[in-house]
């Protein structure tokens, strides 16, 4: 079985919900209350419910947020852009000495 299309859309806006916050709250404690509270505040789940699962409802939206709110996924892609960057930087200022010489 494969995720509808309308589950794979309220991830990514979740996804997007964190990155979001991450950038404001990052530095507070209690990081992950902050991120929960806001996907719970910005990402439609009523689709799930009126889809059927209105039993299981509340533990699909909990599976959820509890999958997006896992903080080091968070820094380790933060992590990774940020040692791209800083790669490029090196390998540019390599070239620049180079073509100097």
């Amino acid at each position: 079985m494969y995720p509808t299309e309308k589950l794979m859309e309220t991830v990514g806006t979740a996804v997007t919900v964190l990155e979001n916050v991450m950038s404001l709250v990052a530095h507070l404690e209690s990081v992950e209350l902050y991120v929960t509270d806001a996907i719970e505040k910005g990402v439609d789940f009523d689709w799930i419910r009126s889809a059927g699962c209105s039993l299981h409802y509340q533990g699909i939206e909990d599976g959820i947020v509890r999958g997006v709110t896992k903080i080091p996924w968070w820094y380790k892609h933060k992590n990774q852009s940020m040692n791209k960057a800083s790669r490029q930087k090196a390998l540019k200022r390599k070239f620049q000495i180079l073509s100097h010489q």
